[in-house]
């Protein structure tokens, strides 16, 4: 009964999670990638993870059916999907090996991803432990050219490590293509492959019958840029362009930014740093992700916050080349 409790306590967890991942990416729902090589039709050099590579088996007492009665969620898998890992990493994945992004565009001096949803983690006996860091999520393309990726998760924070079977998190892909995809948590990890394409009749974007905008912009709060760093929970890795690799550039970009109320930089301008990597920090922070910034003050409505955008500066750091 303690054990269907646990799962219970997590899937709460889950809806609400849930609510504000879907948040985090509504600006990122329908849109394209600037490489669209990915196509439609699965390559043959292309090594997808299928259930071929060996089926997981939930451990008692994950439901794996329609959820029980008191439940606020069911995990239970279409047809389509399958679950993959181990008691100790495990989630679920397409059967087919492939990730359907989208074919539109969203209009904008933000990076569209080719592809954004959720992606629940669990782990059981012992579960996610805040004390032992965020689960982190990397991702890399491996048949051609695309910035690396980093997302960072924390766990649901429960006050006992059991009550942390599933951590909520996610994807957002930069290009279509063929992606390795690891997450990291303490001892272990797990990785796959999926190809990412585009959705062969991708739906055109709702855009008629929205509400006009308003005529006055969200709230705005000046944050230190070490302070607002700690909300960074995605990133691509910045890539130094030939010139600036030939002259053995390296160092730190600083940017004065904007963090809007979806946690995306723009109005990225440069401050300060070698001129030659300017461009290529700008590039790379068009892709990041920040943690939504909700107003210090209560007052917005019973037990809530307003989202705020942020103005900060973001230091993009260029490693010395190796070679």
């Amino acid at each position: 009964m303690d054990s269907l409790r646990i799962v219970q306590r997590a899937f709460v967890v889950f809806v609400g999670a849930s609510t504000i991942f879907v948040l985090c990416l509504a600006r990122q729902g329908m849109v394209a990638a600037q490489d669209t090589t990915g196509g439609y039709k699965l390559p043959a050099n292309c090594r997808v993870t299928l259930p071929a590579d060996g089926r997981f088996t939930p451990p008692s007492p994950v439901p794996v059916g329609p959820a029980p009665a008191g439940f606020h969620s069911s995990i239970e898998l279409g047809v389509d999907q399958f679950w993959y890992g181990s008691e100790k990493s495990w989630t679920y994945l397409p059967t087919d090996g492939t990730w359907w992004g989208s074919n539109r565009s969203v209009p904008g001096d933000l990076a569209d991803f080719a592809y954004s949803d959720k992606l629940p983690w669990f782990r059981f006996h012992p579960a996610f432990s805040e004390k032992d860091g965020p689960l982190i999520v990397t991702g890399k393309r491996l048949d051609g050219p695309a910035p690396s990726f980093t997302e960072k998760f924390i766990s649901n924070a429960f006050p006992r490590d059991d009550d942390n079977a599933m951590i909520m998190g996610g994807v957002n892909i930069p290009s279509f293509g063929c992606w390795e995809i690891t997450g990291h948590y303490k001892d272990q990890e797990l990785s796959f492959t999926v190809w990412v394409a585009a959705r062969p009749s991708a739906l055109p974007l709702l855009t008629s019958g929205l509400p006009p905008a308003k005529e006055t912009g969200p709230r705005r709060i000046e944050v230190a840029g070490v302070t607002q760093a700690k909300s960074l929970v995605y990133q691509v890795t910045p890539e130094a362009p030939p010139a600036a690799k030939a002259a053995g550039v390296s160092g730190t970009v600083a940017l004065h930014a904007v963090i809007g109320i979806d946690g995306r930089p723009r109005e990225l301008q440069y401050i300060s740093g070698p001129p030659l990597l300017a461009q290529a920090a700008i590039d790379a922070v068009k892709w990041w992700q920040y943690r939504i910034a909700l107003a210090p003050e209560s007052g917005f409505g019973y037990g809530m916050r307003e989202s705020v955008e942020v103005d900060t500066m973001v230091d993009v750091v260029f490693p010395r080349s190796s070679d």
